[in-house]
């Protein structure tokens, strides 16, 4: 597969068990199409925060696992890496509500996120306009 691929990301009918008895997700499968934004959407207890804490290997924090599926991202099987490898592989997972810099002005946090990818100042400033182009309001509000 590769980043030639059609699809950044694959699951496919994963199961993710809490404690080793709590079941949270029972087959559930996505794609994310190359270049293309995707919603996950659920109601409160769906199972959307232990979706992307399973492509983004976070779930050992909170005594989780994926017992069962797969999870590709760029073409490599999302199984046994740590959340800092994935970061370097391009895969973030931003936590909601939680305000990590909060003295940092908007751009500063976005600058921050990219911190490990070692950009040059020419290639930093092409994924914040990249970034701005996706989220119009944060250019608007990049000072704040």
């Amino acid at each position: 597969m590769g980043k030639d691929s059609t699809n950044i990301l694959e699951v496919k009918n994963i199961e993710v068990v809490y404690d080793n008895v709590i079941l949270a997700l029972h087959n559930v499968s996505l794609t994310v199409p190359r270049g293309k934004i995707v919603a996950l959407l659920g109601a409160n207890g769906a199972g959307k925060s232990t979706t992307l804490k399973s492509i983004s290997t976070m779930l050992a924090s909170e005594r989780g696992k994926v017992t069962k599926g797969s999870i590709d991202y760029e073409g490599n099987a999302v199984k046994d890496q740590t959340p800092s490898e994935m970061v370097k592989l391009g895969m973030v997972q931003v936590l909601e509500g939680r305000r990590c810099f909060g003295h940092l002005t908007v751009e500063e946090n976005i600058i921050a996120g990219a911190y490990s990818r070692k950009l040059s100042r020419g290639d930093l400033n092409q994924e914040l306009e990249k970034v701005y182009s996706y989220f119009k309001r944060l250019k608007e509000r990049r000072k704040s």
